[in-house]
């Protein structure tokens, strides 16, 4: 414990290190808080929950469609032009936002300025782990700095719904957006300006050699099992604000959120140090019912405080599926198109997530949070009954306890658009 303490304090001992990661904080911190953000000022102004899970899916849609595009671009152009761009469209689009949704605009414009904001979602935690390839490349000291960004990723959507929540409950929603642009901005012109850490440009791939191919019958289970996995994410955001609504605690709406994510944060720690023995698509299964499981109490439950304990049991079921999910399509594709992989199962993620915002926000609408619900358990039978299709096809290295401890913390953040 007391090593792994010290190789910590090596890293953090480089003042640029340590300049542009908590720049990366900053900058990403609103993905934690833009989406429940949206919840409540749409919810809040129009009464209607189905509109704010639409609204919430076509950012999510928005910003799975432009992650890819803006990484392909950082790597010909540089990280500091590209961050400034996206940042200010995703500024202004989130201003736009506010001022329709306040205005009561007509929904297609509403939906137009959502679009922005998932365009313009920051590349942020892809732009600092690059940071950290270049500058520890060929160091054993690049685990530990990954698990310090997965770290600073759980504490963002811990602190983030809780923040936004407050803003929005206590003072004013259009305000707690507001921050929330402010934050974003400010943290990737701060990022974009330190220039001396950027890595080098990258040329483009030569296109003369053949790509192995994926095993898309291995593959398109877990994409198909991602897809419910996502919904369940995307509806519970909604849901729970609700039944917040519903209860008459809708400021501690991002404090019961915060209860899933912090279960997910336990697990996604204690994940990291176990050497598995069984499959990773045995795993999922197990995971994925585990998840399923623990969302039944749900409807049955009127007390918030049972329904945060009940989340925290939940969650931790989050980060060892989502990690088993990891390692069974690294078990699907040749290692030169795993990178593809991962963005096809960040793909159904994303796809989920806006299903299960809109479609849950309808069920709310028509039957309250209790409704909503039980359609978190619907999604949660679905992702357990598409696990069963899960197979591990091939063998490689399973990834080593820092590896996991990494990819946990993408469990902490179910409702952000897209992956890191």
């Amino acid at each position: 414990m007391k090593a792994g303490l010290r190789t910590y304090a090596t890293v953090l001992a480089d003042p640029a290190a340590r300049g542009f990661s908590l720049a990366g904080l900053v900058a990403r911190l609103p993905m934690a808080m833009t989406g429940i953000g949206i919840v409540l000022l749409v919810s809040l102004s129009t009464g209607s929950f189905a509109v704010a899970g639409v609204v919430t899916a076509t950012v999510t849609l928005a910003g799975a469609v432009s992650a890819p595009l803006w990484g392909r671009t950082i790597d010909r152009l540089g990280q500091a032009p590209v961050l400034v761009v996206a940042a200010a469209i995703w500024t202004v689009s989130l201003a736009v936002l506010v001022v329709a949704v306040e205005a009561g605009w007509s929904l297609p414009a509403v939906l137009a300025a959502a679009v922005g904001v998932g365009l313009g979602f920051s590349s942020a935690g892809s732009a600092v782990r690059a940071r950290w390839s270049h500058r520890l490349q060929g160091s054993p000291l690049l685990d530990t700095a990954f698990a310090v960004e997965a770290v600073l990723d759980e504490v963002i959507f811990i602190v983030g719904p809780v923040l936004v929540t407050f803003l929005a409950t206590t003072v004013d929603p259009a305000l707690a957006l507001g921050v929330a642009g402010v934050v974003g901005l400010a943290g990737a012109l701060v990022l974009a300006g330190q220039r001396g850490t950027e890595p080098p440009r990258r040329p483009r791939r030569s296109t003369d050699a053949p790509a192995a191919g994926i095993h898309l019958a291995a593959l398109a289970p877990v994409v198909v099992a991602s897809v419910a996995l996502g919904a369940v994410f995307g509806g519970m955001e909604v849901v729970v604000v609700a039944f917040a609504t519903e209860a008459g605690v809708l400021p501690f709406a991002g404090a019961i959120l915060m209860a899933w994510a912090a279960g997910s944060l336990v697990s996604g720690v204690l994940t990291g140090t176990v050497a598995w023995r069984r499959s990773p698509a045995a795993r999922f299964r197990v995971g994925s019912a585990a998840l399923a499981l623990s969302l039944v109490p749900l409807p049955f439950v009127h007390q918030p405080l049972l329904v945060a304990a009940l989340l925290v049991l939940s969650g931790m079921a989050i980060a060892p599926t989502l990690i088993a999910s990891v390692a069974v399509t690294q078990a699907a594709v040749p290692q030169a198109r795993l990178t593809e992989a991962l963005g096809w199962t960040s793909t159904g993620l994303a796809g989920g997530l806006a299903l299960g915002a809109a479609g849950l926000g309808a069920l709310i609408d028509a039957g309250g949070a209790q409704l909503g619900f039980w359609g978190v358990v619907a999604a949660g039978v679905l992702l357990a009954l598409a696990a069963l299709g899960v197979r591990t096809r091939a063998t490689v290295p399973a990834p080593g306890p820092v590896e996991q401890a990494e990819l946990a913390g993408a469990a902490a953040h179910p409702t952000a658009p897209t992956a890191r």
